[in-house]
């Protein structure tokens, strides 16, 4: 190429990579990131269920379960108990109690769906203005009755599973069934908050037989 005023110009292709040079060598002295982990702790809360990994038994922390029950607490053994079985691995208590889990918690309860209260909307004001109304009735019916009735479903659902699988149900009270249970009503709860807790009942359940009176089904 023609110089200009003495100094000769180097070819375009050739004067970019010359500038681009420290660039890339800069790029290439930073070492790249470690791919994420695709295994989740147990205690992620954000863990997925392809994730999770069941810990080892070993790992943890057994939930307290003795208390000295008052008479509110006597009333509200349908809701706060723990499972358990002689002579059961951990590993079988985890597959038993997320398999109950499963069909627990598959269940949709819902109350209300007036259809008179549809039809009679529809009738004066046609179906779109009937299909509003009955949506919006519904969806305060569900907020107000819906999600107490599938926690209470879940809790029957998941008794007689376990009790088909031969556990005995054991109660406690509020404080305690919270430590390592959870409930459901208008949403699912993160998978990883899920298999902790489902983790603890495992360790419960397979843990030293309860010196309390045992429930029933």
């Amino acid at each position: 190429m023609p110089d200009i005023k003495g100094v000769r110009r180097l070819p375009w292709g050739v004067a970019a990579a010359l500038a681009l040079a420290p660039v890339i060598a800069s790029a290439q002295a930073v070492p790249a990131a470690p791919a994420a982990s695709t295994v989740a702790l147990a205690s992620d809360p954000e863990a997925t269920a392809a994730s999770y990994v069941i810990p080892s038994p070993d790992s943890l922390a057994m939930p307290k379960l003795d208390f000295t029950p008052t008479p509110a607490d006597e009333l509200d053994y349908d809701k706060y108990f723990y499972f358990h079985r002689d002579g059961t691995s951990f590993a079988e208590a985890y597959t038993d109690i997320k398999e109950c889990d499963a069909l627990a918690s598959g269940s949709s309860i819902y109350v209300g769906g007036s259809d008179a209260a549809v039809a009679s909307a529809m009738t004066q004001y046609g179906a779109l203005a009937g299909g509003i109304g009955g949506a919006i009735g519904s969806a305060m019916a569900d907020a107000i009755f819906g999600s107490a009735e599938r926690r209470k479903q879940r809790r029957v659902n998941l008794r007689n599973c376990m009790g088909f699988k031969q556990y005995q149900r054991y109660p406690l009270n509020h404080d305690l069934w919270s430590e390592f249970n959870f409930e459901e009503g208008n949403g699912r709860k993160k998978e990883g908050v899920r298999n902790n807790a489902l983790a603890l009942q495992a360790l419960v359940a397979s843990g030293p037989k309860p010196v309390t009176k045992e429930l029933g089904l």
